[in-house]
């Protein structure tokens, strides 16, 4: 776990542990930790950096960015069709 990642539950040894890395948010002034919640386990990740955790919460993060990236295409796909 990195210095920054603080889990609040303690992980079980048999637990599967993959790395990640959140992308940083923009502005001088930006909060870069994060924070995510599963299953009354608490996690804060530090953006920018790349920390372990475990595969359930790879996933909700994934799941995140897929639906942050499906609403760019649906905003950029309606400007589109309203400057026509």
């Amino acid at each position: 776990m990195a210095e920054r990642t603080k889990e609040t539950a303690s992980a079980t040894p048999t637990e599967q542990r993959v790395q990640v890395k959140l992308r940083r948010n923009e502005g001088q002034n930006a909060n870069q930790d994060e924070f995510f919640s599963i299953n009354f386990k608490n996690y804060i990740i530090k953006r920018g950096e790349f920390v372990e955790v475990p595969a359930e919460l790879k996933e909700v993060i994934d799941n995140g960015e897929e639906a942050l990236e499906a609403a760019y295409r649906f905003a950029e796909e309606k400007a589109l069709n309203e400057a026509k």
